[in-house]
């Protein structure tokens, strides 16, 4: 039985870190006003100076401040946004773990990720995993929303949402080409061409980023990786319709082969090499394909209503044939954990690389994960602009008919290493996982908000009903399931003054449980809580937010990226756990007379985490969890400090990130009880110069201190970042 100790201390901590955080200052970046409604991006500011009436948190980073550093990585992205938590991985950010406030970081899974407002997950109902995720540099604008502005995009609102907006087609012809090379054999070919002619506009976009990587194999083998991304778009505006309406579509495909592992090594080993691999993961290669098509219409059906319909389908198929585990019984972890102890030493020496597979047991298995992925639906929303007994209002209202579906075929071989080199057994190939997860969900959504003189409200609510169907092929079983929901969600935005103001919001959080599970596990579910202020002052911007998440019930996947060997796919109740904090951000620009400028954002996120039960649990990260154990992966402070010096012709910029430790495991009785992360910094430099109208030269410096710390020991060992990377590139723009 579950027993709920008494919110209030919870509620006074929460209480008390908001006022703390009034004191502080923070911000988010300044957004320009968009002209069509209906892909409305998420803004807090409009024009300089002038303080918008948001009800909920959000950050917007522009197409400026995506050039700045000339990130490839989402994470590097996103870590001046408050809010946001990440477990690096493979060091180039290319399968994501991203969380907010404190929803789970596990690839991404518990959040909505989107692009141009297209859920972007391979399956985000079946399998939100997200193994697929587009190149950050041809986006031209990222959104992070939290809140309860969330509920409008679903189908995960207990953390929040990421859209990402891709280039649009230009009123003229123009295009650009940006080239990039640097150390670790890193090249970038990215180049788009657009323009319009009278009705017809068009779009051609195509990126290709290189890299061999920077761990060690003995055989001198790449790890590195190749993506490529090619992306048209043509859009039809009539110019003698009756309404203002365009149509576009949008095209494309993308490729990866990146030879990536989920084995990291020992302490120990980390210590004296942390960008060593071992032999034993030399044939590990993941490679996927993935295709996307949409069509969209929008409409405006007088001044005050606007109608915005999408059609979208995305293909998505994977192949990963990577280690997972010894022929016998003994875990990778457990190895790797105690390399030195009784026969340990013996399956150790194996993955090392220091002796001969020699029995059966010592066998290395390899399994050919091969999954295909489909995603399809349509969406449509529609705003009107209203007058309701004087008060202005606005109302939103859409729904979507979503399908998605994952078909799973896990083949395994046995390998033996012999002088340090995989040799195929010989033994016969074996079928793990032979299943297929399809759901079919509809949902609706209704927002409304309401201008009274220095008061904005809004309220809104959505309804899921999911309908899930499970196949197992080997055990000729059949599962189905369905979950109706509905989460509402309330804002408030009081502007004190000219320069102040104060929000306040609530909404209920949901992630949906995949099909097959069985009936007594519990969707996620969480009532979210925020109260911050708002100011605005010269050229600075400031915000700051306490948050409190009260969840009734949180769960846990089982997947290989989470440390799990065994109930793979299956989800774990861990019932009810409080998560709280405070986040507190800034901007702004010193001017000096000689026409130079010093541009600073500021972003910190204090966050704790308690369960707040006693459970035994087979979920990897948790064991035996006792009352008020913290949760793993999530940071107790955060820090992102970027500045920059500009003139008109050339800025230097800093980006400092501190994240101190997190805990690899919750409770007692697994292979990582007690063990953390250490506290993670890092600085990255960037430089441009405009050569003249048409050419940028730009030089960056990631990780300029070259440290190597331990990220994550997840999956299966310790696991560095990104070493320091000198990248060198041109942009010519005609």
């Amino acid at each position: 039985m579950v027993i709920k100790k008494d919110a209030t201390p919870h509620l006074t901590r929460y209480l008390a870190l908001t006022i703390l955080g009034c004191m502080a200052f923070s911000s988010v970046n300044a957004a320009d006003d968009v002209s069509i409604k209906s892909i409305e991006v998420i803004q807090i500011f409009g024009k300089k100076n002038s303080l918008k009436t948001a009800t909920g948190s959000g950050h917007v980073l522009t197409e400026e401040a995506l050039e700045q550093f000339e990130f490839d990585d989402i994470h590097r992205v996103l870590q001046s946004v408050p809010g946001v938590y990440i477990r690096e991985e493979d060091g180039y950010g290319l399968r994501p773990n991203i969380g907010l406030r404190g929803a789970t970081s596990e690839r991404s899974s518990k959040i909505a990720l989107m692009e141009d407002g297209i859920l972007l997950s391979p399956a985000p109902y079946s399998a939100p995993a997200a193994y697929f995720f587009p190149i950050v540099s041809r986006m031209t604008q990222v959104e992070v929303l939290k809140g309860p502005a969330a509920i409008i995009y679903g189908p995960n609102t207990v953390g929040g949402a990421i859209n990402m907006v891709s280039r649009s087609i230009s009123e003229d012809y123009n295009g650009q080409v940006d080239f990039a090379a640097g150390q670790q054999d890193y090249r970038k070919f990215h180049a788009f061409y657009s323009g319009t002619s009278q009705e017809l506009g068009f779009l051609i976009e195509g990126i290709n980023l290189h890299s061999d990587g920077f761990k060690e194999l003995q055989n001198g083998d790449s790890t590195g990786f190749a993506k490529n991304e090619l992306i048209g778009k043509l859009k039809y505006t009539p110019s003698d319709s009756h309404y203002k309406q365009s149509f576009e579509l949008k095209v494309g495909y993308s490729d990866e082969v990146s030879n990536e592992t989920y084995l990291g090594m020992t302490d120990a080993d980390f210590r004296a090499n942390p960008y060593l691999r071992y032999p034993a993961s030399q044939n590990d290669k993941f490679d996927w394909e993935h295709f996307q098509i949409q069509a969209s219409h929008y409409v405006e059906l007088n001044s005050k209503t606007t109608l915005f319909t999408q059609v979208y389908r995305r293909d998505f198929s994977r192949d990963w044939d990577r280690l997972n585990a010894f022929a016998g019984n003994r875990t990778i972890e457990t190895v790797l954990r105690s390399p030195d102890t009784g026969l340990n030493s013996l399956f150790y020496a194996v993955l090392s690389g220091q002796r001969d597979s020699l029995t059966d047991d010592e066998a290395l298995q390899f399994t050919l994960n091969d999954r295909t992925f489909l995603s399809q639906g349509v969406q449509s929303k529609i705003y009107w602009d209203l007058e309701l007994y004087g008060i202005d209002m606005t109302v939103e209202a859409g729904v979507r008919v979503h399908q998605d579906q994952v078909e799973r075929l896990h083949r395994a071989r046995l390998f033996n290493l012999v002088s340090g080199e995989l040799v195929f057994s010989g033994r016969p190939e074996s079928v793990l996982t032979e299943n297929k997860d399809k759901t079919t969900a509809i949902a609706g959504y209704l927002n409304s908000k309401f201008y009274i003189d220095d008061l904005t409200l809004s309220a809104g609510v959505r309804v899921e009903k999911i309908d899930g169907k499970a196949q197992d092929f080997l055990l000729q079983t059949t599962f189905s399931n369905d979950d109706t929901v509905i989460l509402p969600g309330i804002g408030a935005f009081y502007q004190l003054n000219d320069n102040v103001g104060i929000l306040f919001g609530v909404n209920k959080g949901f992630v949906p449980n995949s099909p097959g599970q069985a009936d007594s596990i519990e969707p996620e579910e969480s009532w979210n809580f925020e109260f911050g202020l708002r100011s605005n002052y010269a050229d600075w911007q400031f915000e700051t937010v306490g948050f409190y998440s009260d969840y009734s019930n949180l769960k846990g996947t089982c997947t290989f990226s989470s440390g799990c060997t065994t109930a793979l796919n299956q989800e774990f109740n861990g019932g009810q756990v409080d998560i709280y904090g405070a986040e507190l951000s800034a901007s702004g620009d010193i001017s000096f007379d000689n026409g130079l400028s010093l541009p600073i954002s500021f972003a910190y996120t204090y966050t704790q985490s308690e369960f707040q039960n006693t459970f035994q649990s087979d979920f990897s990260q948790w064991g035996s969890v006792s009352n008020g154990d913290e949760l793993p992966y999530l940071p107790e402070h955060q820090l992102s400090i970027q500045i920059s010096l500009q003139a008109e012709k050339w800025e230097f910029a800093a980006s400092f990130k501190f994240v101190s430790e997190m805990l690899e495991s919750s409770g007692a009785g697994t292979e990582l009880t007690g063990v953390s992360t250490v506290s993670n910094d890092q600085l990255d430099l960037s430089a441009w110069y405009q050569y003249n109208q048409q050419m940028k030269l730009y030089l960056k410096l990631d990780n300029a201190t070259d440290e190597a710390q331990i990220v994550s020991r997840r999956p299966f060992g310790a696991r560095p970042g990104k070493p320091r990377q000198v990248i060198a590139g041109v942009k010519y723009r005609f």
